[in-house]
């Protein structure tokens, strides 16, 4: 029987939704029944949303993960320093908040006292300090966890889309995109699907970068010379990889509904189709670390803070995939032992 998993969940930038979300996924029976919550938060943001929302929800303020009990919110206090909650406002006291739960949630969870963290969406600008110099949670995780690459791999049911770059301008995606960065994340994808997805030789697609996957040099010389070259390398490490096909038919027409992931070349033309197509339903997960990340699909959301119309449903599905993937670990790792 799979266990009740800890999770560890960060309130994210507290002027946005993330306070909103966490609440509204967390009263429900069918959420908080599968876990075990652990959020890091000023007490006085929680009991805000709790009352404002009128939810029947019980916290138990604790010092530890160790202390946390079932069906209620087990809170570690970040203290706010007479923070004033602004929903709406983007403030550097936010972004201190915000950087203080993740830090104290990213601790407990690399001393293996939580199982997973679920991370509400921040402010990639206001977090900015010295102990955070990063693009995102991605680039966050990735340092913590002393590697060099990641995946950033979008999900909603069987749809996933992951990025050979993650958050770069585009005027430097062509000069980051190389045959062996492309490799590599073909690579993670394939493990990623075995491992925490349970496929077996998942049917990968990889998009062009260009338009018309560069009409064979006439746009571009990406495809010709980087991409095709890492897709015939891949094929013949036993990755069952086709591409690069043209973005805009592939999804235009279905395409992706043929495959078990899709490697896009940058973030916009992964992220955008799938947004659409998943309608605000899918999860961010930090693919190929061998800590468990999973946050929704959206940003802070600042001009529907607190008004009370934020859609808990991604927030959601992050939390019940970021633990079905630890039972999946967990699964694999007892049968071969």
């Amino acid at each position: 029987m799979d266990k009740i998993v800890s999770v560890g969940i960060t309130l994210g930038d507290p002027n946005g939704i993330g306070p909103e979300i966490i609440v509204k996924s967390l009263s429900r029976k069918s959420i908080l029944d599968k876990i075990k919550p652990i959020i890091y938060c000023p007490e006085d943001i929680l009991l805000y949303y709790i009352q404002k929302f009128n939810l029947n929800l019980s916290i138990n303020v604790i010092t530890s993960p160790k202390q946390a009990i079932n069906n209620v919110l087990n809170l570690i206090d970040i203290k706010g320093n007479n923070f004033k909650l602004c929903p709406g406002k983007i403030t550097n006291e936010a972004g201190n908040i915000a950087f203080k739960s993740l830090k104290a949630a990213s601790d407990d969870l690399f001393n293996s006292k939580t199982d997973v963290i679920v991370t509400a969406p921040i402010n990639k600008d206001n977090i900015q300090n010295e102990d955070f110099n990063f693009m995102g949670h991605t680039e966050y995780f990735t340092s913590r966890c002393k590697l060099e690459e990641s995946l950033m791999l979008m999900v909603h049911n069987n749809f996933r889309v992951g990025l050979v770059t993650n958050h770069l301008p585009l005027n430097i995606v062509s000069k980051s995109i190389s045959n062996d960065l492309i490799i590599k994340k073909l690579t993670l994808l394939k493990q990623v699907l075995e491992k925490d997805f349970n496929i077996n030789n998942p049917k990968l697609a990889l998009l062009g970068l260009n338009p018309h996957s560069g009409d064979n040099g006439l746009i571009g010389f990406e495809e010709k010379e980087i991409i095709i070259p890492a897709i015939k390398y891949a094929l013949n490490k036993n990755i069952n990889i086709s591409g690069p096909f043209p973005a805009d038919g592939f999804f235009a027409n279905n395409n992706h509904i043929n495959y078990d992931g899709v490697l896009a070349m940058y973030h916009d033309q992964g992220l955008i189709p799938f947004k659409v197509m998943s309608r605000n339903e899918g999860v961010n997960f930090t693919a190929g670390l061998p800590i468990i990340r999973t946050s929704p699909d959206h940003g802070t959301g600042y001009d529907i803070a607190g008004k009370g119309v934020a859609n808990s449903t991604s927030f959601e599905n992050a939390i019940i995939m970021a633990k079905d993937i630890f039972n999946s670990r967990k699964n694999r790792f007892n049968q071969n032992r």
